[in-house]
């Protein structure tokens, strides 16, 4: 997820799912300045997880 600098709301850059065996790895380029974080979504078994947001300058 992603949110530019003075923007109210996060928006979806990239979904993915998980490997086999629950590993995870995906890449995004910034290009604007603005906070990232990941968002799980749960399912049946575990709820819903949000990592706190980082802050990237682009430059």
């Amino acid at each position: 997820m992603f949110r530019a600098k003075g923007a109210a709301a996060f928006k979806t850059v990239k979904k993915n799912t998980t490997s086999s065996t629950g590993g995870l790895k995906a890449t995004v380029a910034a290009s604007l300045d603005g906070y990232y974080h990941w968002v799980y979504y749960g399912n049946s078994t575990t709820g819903v997880a949000t990592s706190t947001a980082d802050y990237v300058d682009v430059r």
